[in-house]
């Protein structure tokens, strides 16, 4: 087939059934947001990361990180959960991927809504080397405050050695500049910020929404 032109037909054997190939080695990641069912209600758990990390020491994030191949994006959530704070899948109800988070560093973070029982969460145990600590936030207070929101700037800057005057007959491209939003809630002392933040800001617009849908809120 590499000889010669090819057919519609042979393009159609090429392609049939096949998955869609991810570009330029497009990473996924997954995380898990656990909702601790208490006897006051929903609590949100986070996690600290530990601050003699390489990257992004200290942070709040949820629990979660690469995928790994032949793992689904559920899988790696659950997963990575256990790892880093011992949280056992079988303690673990997973809702529905509450959303995906696309990132300018080529790539996605599928992001799971979870029920966990308080006996599970009253167990947990944390990876030494990956996690600081743990802590909760009443999910009535995260309904309840209104984050402030910021946009970062990105700014794309082409190479020295781009041909310019090959592709766009000029010396200099305006490369796009772009935003990224940057939500910061301040609840009970913490700081949650960053796509942990996004992710809580949709999960909380996502539950106004749908009670608002079902008449809850009236």
């Amino acid at each position: 087939m590499s000889d010669r032109n090819l057919s519609g037909s042979d393009i159609r054997d090429l392609f049939k059934d096949t998955p869609p190939v991810p570009e330029n080695n497009f990473r996924h990641y997954a995380v898990l947001v656990p909702l601790i069912e208490r006897e006051d209600g929903i609590h949100v758990l986070y996690e600290v990361r530990a601050k003699d990390l390489d990257r992004q020491p200290g942070e709040i994030c949820f629990p979660g990180g690469m995928q790994e191949p032949e793992e689904s994006y559920e899988e790696c959530a659950l997963r990575e959960a256990y790892e880093e704070i011992g949280l056992m899948p079988e303690n673990v109800e997973v809702i529905n991927e509450l959303t995906v988070i696309y990132g300018v560093g080529r790539f996605a973070m599928h992001c799971f809504t979870a029920l966990v029982p308080a006996e599970a969460a009253d167990s947990l145990r944390l990876s030494e080397i990956e996690v600081d600590q743990v802590f909760e936030v009443p999910l009535r207070d995260l309904m309840e405050a209104e984050p402030e929101n910021y946009r970062a700037r990105l700014v794309q800057y082409g190479p020295e050695e781009f041909p310019y005057e090959r592709v766009v007959g000029a010396d200099s491209y305006p490369w796009s500049k772009m935003t990224s939003p940057v939500p910061v809630f301040d609840v009970n002392g913490w700081a949650i910020w960053g796509l942990t933040g996004r992710v809580t800001k949709v999960l909380v617009e996502e539950i106004r929404r749908r009670q608002a849908a079902s008449g809850e809120d009236e």
